[in-house]
């Protein structure tokens, strides 16, 4: 294990106790995950290892005034914004939160009750979680009563700065029975590290539609954590975007622990230059009769690289399980690469449980088809790219949450060379 490198200053930490004090202990022992570590080997830290980073310290700055390309797209998807900054929570953006919603907001000497909280739910030993535990820059908890139905989007916008400060937000959000609630995470900031530790919990009968958005600045690293635990007849509806960073990764624990549950994660990545960009899912079917459908699409430029490590797993009394998944990744330059790994591991015998993988290039016949009919070569690629792309945004049912996607997707698009939209 890295446990002495890309390793911050934590001495403040000591004398935590705990959960917290539990988490440090564990990055203590373990650190980042080397070469050797199977989960880890298409995403290696050596690249990062070595930049000495200070967490984020409660009592810094917390409140800047949200970058206007940001707040335009709050206000056209008429969300409430929540403002973090280096991670940091702005307590006054908790204002004028939706009827329905509480928000429950702690001071660093009061993290442990939703430090206890999120470890019950967050992805078990892992690196990023075991180290925003320990340093947690914010602690906030999204609680939405039960029967509410809160239709107005919450937008959770992470911004900052220094190339040294690393930024640990931990958040809860607990939907209560027969609740429904939209959420978004918007990530942009200019940091050496951002690892945000995410813990969703869905009562029986709960919906959420979620969506995140990781544009985080070119020398950026991102490394997220996201633990779900979905109750009876509760349907998730997530969506992750990553097109920012030097390197990214996005991974998601879910856990369908009620039966007829149903969970739909797919993502996007969009890659240029040397960027790298990772999903890795868990997906744990421990009852029966659940429904899960991953759509997982990929577009690389330049020498660029894209991961998806999807597993399934499917426990020995879940039967009529329902898991799918497909990864289809494109490349525009001969320099990109992509790796697929998808996973299935069944232990029932009446499931329904599918897994691909593709990778490849621009349709040479299409494009072709299209320049015959006059259409110039590279408004051409960009319908085909385009198209590509909305197949997998077009499982977003929240309108909201789709254009806010379809906004990176679009920018991204217009910074390709041969493309003209």
């Amino acid at each position: 294990m890295l446990a002495s490198t890309m390793q911050p200053n934590l001495d403040q930490l000591v004398g935590l106790g705990g959960a917290r004090g539990d988490a440090l202990a564990r990055w203590q022992a373990n650190g980042w995950p080397d070469a050797h570590a199977e989960a880890w080997r298409f995403t290696r830290l050596g690249a990062v290892v070595a930049r000495d980073l200070v967490p984020a310290i409660q009592g810094g700055e917390t409140r800047r005034e949200t970058s206007a390309p940001i707040a335009k797209i709050a206000a056209e998807m008429q969300a409430h914004m929540i403002r973090f900054y280096n991670g940091m929570l702005d307590v006054s953006s908790l204002d004028g939160l939706p009827d329905g919603m509480v928000a429950t907001h702690s001071l660093a000497s009061d993290f442990d009750a939703i430090a206890t909280e999120v470890a019950g739910l967050a992805p078990n030993d892992h690196p990023v979680g075991n180290l925003s535990l320990a340093a947690m820059s914010s602690g906030l908890r999204l609680s939405v009563a039960a029967g509410a139905q809160i239709t107005q989007p919450i937008l959770l916008v992470f911004e900052g700065d220094g190339e040294n400060v690393s930024a640990h937000p931990v958040l809860m959000v607990d939907v209560g029975a027969g609740a429904s609630a939209v959420i978004g995470e918007w990530h942009q900031s200019q940091l050496g590290l951002s690892a945000p530790l995410v813990a969703l919990r869905l009562a029986d009968k709960a919906r959420l539609d979620y969506a995140k958005v990781q544009a985080e600045g070119a020398t950026n690293v991102h490394l997220a954590a996201t633990g779900i635990a979905l109750g009876e007849e509760s349907v998730f509806a997530g969506f992750s975007i990553s097109a920012g960073g030097q390197l990214a990764r996005l991974e998601t624990h879910v856990s369908l622990t009620g039966e007829t549950a149903e969970c739909g994660l797919s993502a996007i990545y969009l890659g240029r230059d040397k960027q790298h960009h990772d999903i890795t899912t868990y997906m744990d079917h421990a009852v029966g009769h659940c429904h899960s459908n991953q759509i997982i699409r990929g577009v690389l430029d330049d020498a660029s690289r894209g991961v998806f490590q999807g597993k399934v797993h499917v426990a020995p009394d879940a039967q009529k399980t329902d898991g799918q998944q497909m990864s289809r990744a494109l490349l525009l330059s001969r320099k990109a690469e992509a790796d697929a790994k998808p996973e299935l591991e069944i232990y029932a015998d009446d499931v329904i449980c599918a897994h691909g993988a593709t990778v490849g290039e621009l349709d040479e016949t299409q494009l072709f088809y299209l320049t015959s009919r006059g259409i110039p070569k590279a408004t051409a690629r960009a319908m085909l790219i385009g198209a590509f792309l909305d197949d997998a945004i077009d499982v977003v049912e929240n309108a909201a949450l789709a254009s806010m996607l379809r906004h990176i997707s679009d920018g991204w698009m217009a910074e390709v060379k041969g493309v003209s939209l």
